[in-house]
This record gives C-alpha cells, sequence and structure tokens, in this order.
C-alpha cells in the first residue's frame, strides 16, 4: 500500500507553549520522519493578530496593553517554533475553531451583540473580521503551512449550528451558506499567499458533518477535508467515519487519537496499535493521502502520549503511515528501543525514556498493552457506547444515559444502535457480564506485565505496580456506577419490590467501594490527572442521585 503524503502530530494543550516539550516532539518527529507539526488551540489566531484593522497599537496600549504584549510574546515564540520544526523539514499548521473572537470586540462593535446578551452568528462583519485577521496571521507569520478550521462545532464562541440569535436574519441564514462564507473569509487570503485550508471535520451530527463538507465544495475543491477516523470524536469502539472516502473528491486526511481522552487518558495505558493498522489500511483504499495525531487534550494539564505508555500508539501512527503493512511487532519494539515513560510523573517533569533490558520485555510489553485495551472497551463502554465523561465516573443516572445516547450517541451513524444499550432485562444480563469480564481481565493484568522482569529501574517498577493496583480500583468503580445506574433505570420501570431490593444491594457496594478507594487515595501525592480518573466526590453525587431515585420507587411500590 501507498504511504501517506502528510503525516502530522498534534500539541493540544498548554504544554504547546512549553520549549522542552515542543521540542522532545520534534526530536521524536525526525526519528519517524513526520512532516507536520499542528498546535490546536481554539483562539490560537486570536493569540497572535490584534487585529490591527480593529484594534490599532495606540488603542491596544491605552486599553488592553496585557493583551498587547502578549501577542507580541506569542509571535516571537511560534517563529521560534516554526524556524526550528523548518530546520528539520517539518511544516507548521495552526488548528483553530471559528468563530472565535476577543472580547473586547464586542465594544468596538457593540451591534454584534443583542440586548438579550445573544451574539449575532450572521452579521455580515464576521467575514469581514475573519479575513482581516487571516491576514495578519500571515503578514506576521508568513511562513506558517496553513490554517486547520473547525466551523461546525459547538465549542467555538459563534457558530450556526450552535446559533441563539432570533434576529430574523440569522433564521433566514441557511448552514450551509453560513458555512461557506466563513471558508470562502479565510480561503482567499491564504491560498493567494499559497497556503492550505483543512476543513476539519468536527460535528455533533451527521447532518451538520455533510452541510459543512458540501460547503468547502462551494468555495474550492482545493480545501482539504480532515475528518476524524471515527464519527464525532475519537471512540475506537465505533465504525469508521462514514465520510471517508466520501469527500467530494476534496483531498483527505484523517486525525487519530493517540492519548486516550476516551481510553484511558494515558495513565491507564492501552494499544490501538492493531485498531490503527486496520483503520489506515481501510484510509488508503478509501483515498486519504494523510494523517495526524492528537497527543494530548485542551483541557487536561501535565498528561500527554509522552508520558505515557501510550507512546507506543504515536508510534503506530507514525511508522504505519509510511508502511501500513508493516508487522505490528516492528512498532512494538521501534516503542520499547525509544523508551519507557511514566504517568505517574507529571509531562513537565521531562524524564529520560528508559528502554527495558531483559530480552523478553518487548513480547510482555506487547501481550499488556493489548489486554489492557480489552479491560477498557469493556470497563468504560458499554456495548462499545461510551458511557463516562472523559474517563471519569457519570456524576448522575441521567448524565450515563445520556453520554450513552445523546452526547456521544451512535444513532446518526448507526440507526437504532442505542437499542443494544436500553435498560431491558436481556441487554442488562450481557452489559454486567462484559463489566464482570473487565473485573477479571483487569486482575490478571499484573501477572502479564510483570513488572519486575522488564529490567527497569525500582522507581518505574514501583510506579507500575501502583498503576496496575488504582486499575483495580478504577475498573471496579465502573462495574458499580454501571450497575447501580441500569438497575435503579429498570426497578424504575418495572416497580417491582425485587427490582428495588437489587439496586439498593449495589448502591451499598458502590458506596463501600468509594469509601475504600478515598482510603487508598488519602495522603498520596499523585499526578492531579489521576484523581480526575478516580475522583471519589463524583462517585459520592451518583450515590446520592441514585438514592433519590429509589426513593421515589418505594412509595409506589409500597401500595
Amino acid at each position: 500500500m501507498a504511504s501517506m503524503d502528510f503525516i502530522g502530530m498534534e500539541l493540544h494543550s498548554s504544554r504547546m507553549w512549553r520549549w522542552s516539550s515542543v521540542k522532545r516532539v520534534l526530536q521524536l518527529m525526525k526519528r519517524l520522519e513526520m512532516n507536520a507539526l499542528i498546535f490546536h488551540q481554539n483562539d490560537l489566531i486570536d493569540q497572535l493578530v490584534y487585529p490591527e484593522k480593529y484594534f490599532d497599537y495606540d488603542l491596544m496600549w491605552k486599553r488592553w496593553p496585557v493583551r498587547l504584549h502578549t501577542i507580541e510574546n506569542n509571535r516571537h515564540y511560534i517563529k521560534r517554533v516554526i524556524d526550528e520544526a523548518k530546520s528539520l523539514g517539518i511544516n507548521f499548521y495552526l488548528e483553530v475553531k471559528e468563530l472565535y473572537y476577543p472580547e473586547a470586540l464586542l465594544e468596538i462593535i457593540p451591534e454584534l451583540r443583542n440586548t438579550d446578551g445573544t451574539v449575532c452568528a450572521s452579521h455580515p462583519f464576521w467575514w469581514e473580521f475573519l479575513q482581516a485577521k487571516t491576514q495578519e496571521l500571515l503578514a506576521m507569520l508568513p511562513e506558517i503551512a496553513g490554517i486547520i478550521v473547525s466551523p461546525a462545532t459547538r465549542e467555538s464562541k459563534v457558530s450556526i449550528s450552535t446559533n441563539t440569535c432570533k434576529c430574523e436574519r440569522c433564521q433566514q441564514t441557511k448552514d450551509l451558506d453560513w458555512y461557506r462564507r466563513l471558508l470562502e473569509a479565510m480561503y482567499q487570503p491564504l491560498s493567494a499567499n499559497g497556503k492550505r485550508l483543512i476543513l476539519r471535520d468536527f460535528s455533533y451530527t451527521a447532518d451538520q458533518q455533510n452541510i459543512s463538507i458540501d460547503a468547502a465544495s462551494l468555495v474550492s475543491k482545493d480545501i482539504v477535508i480532515a475528518l476524524k477516523n471515527t464519527p464525532h470524536d475519537f471512540y475506537p469502539t465505533f465504525p469508521n467515519n462514514p465520510r471517508i472516502g466520501k469527500t467530494n473528491g476534496h483531498l483527505q486526511w484523517v486525525e487519530f487519537d493517540t492519548w486516550g481522552q476516551f481510553f484511558g487518558i494515558g495513565f491507564f495505558p492501552c494499544s490501538v496499535v492493531e485498531d490503527m493498522k486496520e483503520r489506515i489500511q481501510y484510509n488508503i483504499e478509501h483515498g486519504v493521502t494523510g494523517i495526524w495525531l492528537r497527543t494530548d487534550w485542551e483541557v487536561l494539564t501535565e498528561g500527554s502520549s509522552f508520558n505515557s505508555f501510550n507512546l507506543l500508539n504515536v508510534f503506530a501512527g507514525g511508522i504505519l503511515a509510511q508502511n501500513p503493512d508493516v508487522d505490528v511487532d516492528v512498532i512494538y519494539q521501534a516503542w520499547t528501543d525509544y523508551g519507557l515513560l511514566s504517568a505517574l510523573q507529571s509531562e513537565s517533569c521531562l524524564k529520560d525514556p528508559v528502554s527495558p533490558s531483559t530480552p523478553t520485555a518487548t513480547q510482555k510489553l506487547k501481550e499488556f498493552m493489548i489486554a489492557s485495551w480489552s479491560v477498557m472497551k469493556k470497563a468504560v463502554y458499554v456495548r462499545g457506547h461510551v458511557i463516562h465523561e472523559d474517563m471519569m465516573f457519570p456524576l448522575s443516572m441521567k448524565m450515563a444515559f445520556d453520554m450513552m445516547v445523546k452526547i456521544h450517541g451512535r444513532d446518526d451513524w448507526e440507526p437504532g444502535a442505542s437499542k443494544l444499550v436500553e435498560p431491558t432485562c436481556e441487554n442488562i444480563e450481557f452489559i454486567l457480564k462484559e463489566k464482570r469480564e473487565a473485573i477479571e481481565e483487569v486482575n490478571h493484568l499484573p501477572d502479564i506485565l510483570q513488572p519486575k522482569t522488564l529490567g527497569l529501574p525500582s522507581e518505574l517498577v514501583e510506579e507500575l505496580e501502583i498503576m496496575l493496583d488504582l486499575y483495580k480500583y478504577y475498573v471496579l468503580g465502573f462495574y458499580y456506577c454501571t450497575a447501580v445506574c441500569y438497575l435503579t433505570k429498570y426497578a424504575q420501570h418495572t416497580q417491582e419490590i425485587e427490582d428495588v431490593k437489587k439496586a439498593e444491594k449495589l448502591l451499598e457496594e458502590l458506596t463501600e467501594h468509594k469509601k475504600k478507594l478515598s482510603v487508598r487515595l488519602e495522603g498520596t501525592t499523585y499526578p492531579h490527572y489521576v484523581y480526575w480518573l478516580l475522583d471519589t466526590k463524583r462517585l459520592e453525587k451518583l450515590i446520592s442521585d441514585i438514592k433519590k431515585h429509589l426513593l421515589l420507587i418505594q412509595p409506589i411500590v409500597e401500595k
């Protein structure tokens, strides 16, 4: 199979502003022969331009001097990144969500905001503003290779997909036309300067996904279409993104998560190597010419693929993009040759990677990483559906079910998929069996990895043993959270006293597990994301929520 032309690495969190982290990324990119560095921050353009058309220097100095100097600092820093990347043969791209704007703009152009506080998404000023800031960006940093933009997400400040303005113009504006005008405003200055515009498909619905891609076709076939490898977000249990191979003739790139926003956030590591191999082969068969790899997440600091065993997945993407037929053992060996990094050390500590010294270590690590993925998909997914909130325990029964069927629902891309997670007797039996298998498998992980036999420093061995111990608490926590939500939901439906008692029993077990976890974590000083994963306060809230639901059933049952 052909190799990819575009092989990118993405930094999404604040570590992009830390030179030590960027330097390590560039060094590994050179090692893996990757050719595109991507900085992803929603308002990144606004952190690099005023723009002077609306915020001239005198006004900035008079009213917003901190923003003025922050932008000056950021420009010099990003220029250094671009220069260093260029010296290694690596292009630099910005990834943003639009529309974004500095809050001060509403003081300069007050008519953008309505009397009810909403911001008008269809105001014609936006296209002038977006073009102006794109032009200024190119003037300040002419060596960028292009911009990746997500216009259909609800995570930007203004988007037609989540517009709350009720003005007549907004009501008459078609989503297709809005996306077209946004893309035109950016494409024109980029194209005139020989730069690429890439439309990133980050849509919460299939409808918005299709409309935004069609809008790009109305602007120019030169716009690259970037798709997540799975629809909506990075869920390894989901099918391939259905628009792969169906991008109206546009050049297409596909994005992968290597860190684990939806599979352990790097602390509980697992391999998606085998999954990536199949998907990259599928992508190439469907005309994809580029991929890029996300290595962290904007809202969580100090965690990335670069202080995790999940750096394995970065090696997988880099190697498979150039040789999709490579034996996966080559990937595992390349990873261990580079060395291992512990997620019990914050990313900014920048520890040196450590290679295991025993001849059987790579095979044991491979078996562990594969086995851990089997645990993860059974523990934090429900028949392939997302029940967690970015790897955290659910806060309430409603949130658990909303995660599965609304927020991260599959029905838009697989009609009827949610029937698999309905709280029926048959489904519950299958779901709890899945969770019990996860418990059995996580208990077996230490026997697979055998940290003391890998030829690693004692400090790293101890950290692996801590991770494996906490993994058991985590998986058991998801068993209880899932079980109590389902049995309570089922009891609400049947109104049978026996079903209520089953739910109450599970609630008692969850309460006891929360106590044990609290004792286990008491006095510890792990990186903060460990407590994100094992947040006992969230368990307390779920317990309180379930109690309320069960109390509402009781009077009905007693009658």
